[in-house]
């Protein structure tokens, strides 16, 4: 090979390299911001709509969380929200449960239909509760006739002694079976 030759090769491996090295971080970037980028903007536009303090906490399939937070935890001393705060759902989860049964009713897994019984049999039997009279779609709409038994706060003092409680979904479930269910047939009243 001559040095000639040899030179246009390296010149145009050379010329190659940079081609790539231009090329391949193009390709490689993201089209717009990142997820984490993305929460911390939500966070801030949720603040933005005149919440005082807004924490979100994202947690992939793999374990890997993304928190971001915005605004004001304490409005008395200013304290920023905190990244590691947690905080009850309560009630909220009912809505996320509703959206992940009316999805898996879209993929056709199951039917609003379906009887308790079909699912969790014999598990909701008991003092005239019964699972093979009762639907999805009566969970869902609170027609069930399952009976509320937690403990409700009727006072201040009663809401600080059991804000901390945690109930395992069996004994919720042994909490409802303990009663009799509400004054009507399932789908024939609401609770």
């Amino acid at each position: 090979m001559t040095s000639t030759l040899r030179n246009y090769l390296v010149m145009a491996l050379g010329v190659a390299a940079l081609l790539t090295a231009e090329v391949v971080p193009a390709i490689a970037q993201p089209a717009g911001p990142s997820p984490v980028e993305r929460l911390r903007r939500d966070t801030e536009a949720i603040h933005a709509l005149g919440v005082s303090g807004v924490q979100a906490r994202v947690i992939a399939p793999d374990g890997r969380q993304s928190v971001a937070t915005s605004g004001t935890a304490d409005l008395n001393t200013g304290r920023p929200v905190s990244s590691g705060g947690y905080f009850r759902m309560a009630s909220t989860s009912k809505t996320l449960v509703a959206t992940v049964v009316l999805q898996l009713e879209a993929e056709g897994r199951l039917s609003l239909d379906d009887t308790v019984d079909h699912w969790l049999p014999a598990v909701v039997r008991g003092n005239g509760n019964d699972g093979s009279h009762i639907t999805i779609r009566h969970l869902l709409q609170h027609t069930s006739g399952i009976r509320d038994a937690l403990p409700g706060y009727t006072t201040p003092k009663e809401y600080y002694q059991q804000r901390h409680n945690v109930y395992e979904p069996e004994r919720l479930v042994d909490l409802a079976m303990a009663h009799e269910p509400e004054d009507f047939l399932p789908g024939k009243g609401w609770a």
